[in-house]
């Protein structure tokens, strides 16, 4: 089984904020499987803080379920808004998808 076919990809675009919540609610959510979670936020334009509130429970959840979660992110100053917001110390934050992948393959951090 490759990485990628072991690896739950959520992806997420555009401007995520409160009008928009119950959509990303029911998008974070894990599936039945037991690999890492990849989630793709390399075309959000835009997050307030309903997206980092479903994060940080999309987290809580994988920890209970004992899976690794890591972010893509495209946007540099995305990145520095969820850095400013504490996230990059709750989760692993990459910008290249290859990078990520080959991180759930290998231990956690």
């Amino acid at each position: 089984m490759s990485v990628q076919s072991s690896v739950q990809v959520i992806r997420l675009s555009g401007e995520l904020d409160m009008s928009r919540r119950e959509e990303i609610n029911r998008s974070l959510q894990l599936d039945v499987g037991h690999g890492g979670v990849l989630v793709d936020l390399s075309d959000v334009s835009y997050a307030d803080s309903t997206v980092i509130a479903e994060l940080l429970r999309l987290r809580a959840d994988a920890q209970r379920a004992d899976r690794r979660v890591v972010l893509l992110i495209g946007s540099p100053r995305f990145a520095r808004v969820l850095e400013y917001a504490g996230i990059s110390q709750a989760f692993e934050v990459f910008d290249q998808r290859a990078a990520a992948l080959v991180a759930l393959s290998g231990p956690a951090m």
